[in-house]
Parts: structure tokens; sequence; C-alpha cells
């Protein structure tokens, strides 16, 4: 009989991955055409003007088409009545705008996230990621206000997620806030947004998991068989390689103490609907989405001939994770036999259907259903 294999849906992002803060233009005037277009652009006009393709324009020649185009708003405002500002000469404003401008279409790489920032606190930030290598451009036509219609150059995105400001860390809204255009977010801010657009991903070594629940009232029961069935397993981990027997059951697995520093960290949202996040150094977490796909499988298949997971990459993310996935699995499923497997699948199978737990992996080939 042939290897179950799992399609984890999970995502392998490498240690380079970046996350760009990009504004919509000011006053968020362009949220709207930004998500209706799947392109993230910055409010620069005339770069459809400029000759050959993106990859070789000069940084003089971008300089030169964002000083025109800031020149002929600075006239249109004085044919307003507003006092005049600034010379028609490229100047230090444009420079920085021509830094922005590179980062967003030359620098940030394929596969790298955006983040775009709405107004107020109600509405959803976009999360997007880019769908082509730089300079790899798309044209957008957008209307500004009472100026008319303008094209503007900007990057295809695909939105993975979106969310109400207010629901963010307050880390994570002071960069919203913060006034320039463009710019990296920090490290340190990178799982919040992970969690929103991949929900399960490996990155810088870390393996991130989400079990989701999607009960209107997730009770104290529901809970202790959700958690008897991760402790369970926590349990198992911290004893693999250690030697000695195990509880003769998996329910006793359940309520054993497992120390701290051997623990996965979990994190637990339950707020009817909600998430358990578990995170771990190395493949665990990742693996228990694989044994939640696998409860529904015969368990000596499972024991007997191994499991196959799949991933995906972004970017240039490594492969080494889909083994060190497959290895724990593996294991643990062989340090349990057949029955205790069996065990964890009815706790399993009852998390599935009393608390209405579900994960985001699924099975490609599905051996004979367990008895």
């Amino acid at each position: 009989m042939p290897k179950p294999v799992v399609s984890l849906d999970a995502y392998v992002l490498p240690d380079d991955h970046r996350i760009f803060k990009v504004s919509p233009g000011k006053t968020y005037r362009f949220y709207k055409e930004v998500k209706r277009s799947n392109a993230i652009f910055l409010d620069v006009r005339g770069l459809d003007h400029l000759d050959g393709h993106p990859n070789t324009w000069s940084d003089q020649a971008i300089a030169k088409a964002i000083a025109t185009d800031r020149w002929d708003r600075e006239l249109k405002s004085r044919a307003r009545g507003n006092d005049p500002k600034g010379s028609k000469a490229i100047n230090r404003t444009d420079r920085t705008r021509l830094g922005f401008l590179k980062a967003l279409l030359g620098e940030a790489q394929k596969g790298d996230l955006v983040v775009v920032p709405v107004e107020g606190y109600a509405k959803d930030v976009l999360i997007g990621e880019l769908l082509d290598e730089p300079w790899d451009t798309k044209t957008i036509v957008a209307q500004d206000g009472e100026d008319g219609e303008f094209t503007y150059i900007g990057r295809r995105v695909k939105w993975k997620a979106a969310q109400s400001k207010r629901f963010f860390s307050g880390e994570m809204i002071k960069a919203l806030h913060t006034q320039t255009a463009v710019f990296q977010i920090g490290r340190s801010l990178h799982e919040e947004v992970y969690r929103l657009a991949y929900r399960n991903f490996v990155y810088r070594g870390n393996f991130v998991a989400e079990f989701h629940t999607g009960k209107a009232r997730f009770t104290s029961e529901d809970s202790a068989v959700l958690s008897a069935w991760l402790n369970g397993f926590d349990y198992l981990q911290s004893r693999l390689g250690g030697g000695g027997a195990l509880p003769a059951s998996f329910y006793e697995m359940g309520l054993s103490q497992v120390p701290d520093d051997q623990a996965a960290d979990l994190t637990i949202n339950v707020n009817s609907p909600g998430a358990y996040v578990l995170k771990s150094p190395g493949g665990f977490a990742l693996a228990l989405v694989g044994m939640f796909a696998l409860s529904g499988c015969d368990s000596k298949t499972v024991v007997d001939n191994g499991v196959t997971v799949e991933l995906k990459t972004v970017g240039v993310g490594s492969n080494a994770a889909g083994t060190a996935i497959e290895e724990c699995i593996n294991d643990m499923a062989v340090a349990l036999g057949e029955a205790r497997l069996d065990q964890a699948s009815d706790l399993c199978a009852r998390a599935g259907k009393d608390a209405k737990v579900t994960t985001a992996a699924s099975l490609k080939t599905v051996p004979k259903a367990r008895k």
C-alpha cells in the first residue's frame, strides 16, 4: 500500500524574506484602486512616458519624471491661488521619492509581502504577496479626484489577508501610521503578519501551525479534548530518543507532565470561533497538523509505511523543512504504535466533530480508512 501523502498548505519562507509597508497615497486616496486592481503603486505620474523597459531606467530619468510631476502639481496649486513652493529643479524630496520608488519596483523580491494601511481603525489593512520579479511592472489607470485619470506604474500582488487595523498589535499600528511611503517592517513584527497571510509557515527555524475552531460556543470540554491531544504528542516529543517505556495509553500521555523547556509554545485565542497556534523550533508543530489530517487513515499503514508531506515555498524557501516534518511524523507514529495512534486519532476525531476543529492540511492520497 502506498504512503499517505499529506498536503500541509504551509509555507516555507526564506531567511531574508521581507515585508514592506506601502502607503496608498496621501490620505489613503488610492486604497480602493490598489485593492481593486490587485496592484501596488506609488502616486507618481508620468513614469509611463519613460523609454524602454523599467529595468533600463536610470536614476536620473526617474528623478526627472518625479520632479516634473511635482512641478506640474505645483503649477496647478498656484493657479488655484496657493502660495508658491519650490522650483522646477530636482530637489531632496524628489530624490527621497526616487528611493521609495526603487524600493517598491526594483528591490522588493517576488514573494515579499506588502502591507497597505487604511484610514481609521475599523477598515481592513491589506496584506499582499508580490507576484513578479523586480522591475516586472504593471500599468494601472486610476482616478485622482478632480484632477482626472492618470497612469501609474506598480507591481502585481495577490491579496493574502485583510484585517481591521484595530486588531493589530500596538507596534504594528505604530508602523502603519508612519509617514514614510515605503519602508521595511522590522523582523520582530514578521510573525504577526505571517500568521494572517499564511497561518501555517516556517521562518528562520520556527515552525508555526494553526488549529482553527469554527464552533460558535467553545466549551471547557472542547478545550480539554484538543488540549489532551496536543499535550499527548508534546509529551511524546519530549520523550523521543530518551529511552524508557511510554504510558500504555495515549489518553494517559495527554495528561502527562511536560517540562516547560521541552514543550512547544502554545497561543490560544478562542473567541468562538478562534484558534490554537502552536510554535516549535523544529518540525513538531507542523507535524501535528499532518497528524490531524492522518487521523482518518489506517494506523497500521501510517506506522508501517510512513508518510510523505508537501509544503509550499515562497521565493527561494528551503525544502529541508519538509524532511524535518516527515521525520517527526514518522518517528512519532512508530513510537506510538498502532494502538496508541488509534487512541490519538479518536481524540482528534472528537475534536473535529464536537469542537469543530480544522486545519489547512488535507490528504492527497487516502489509504483505506481505519476502522
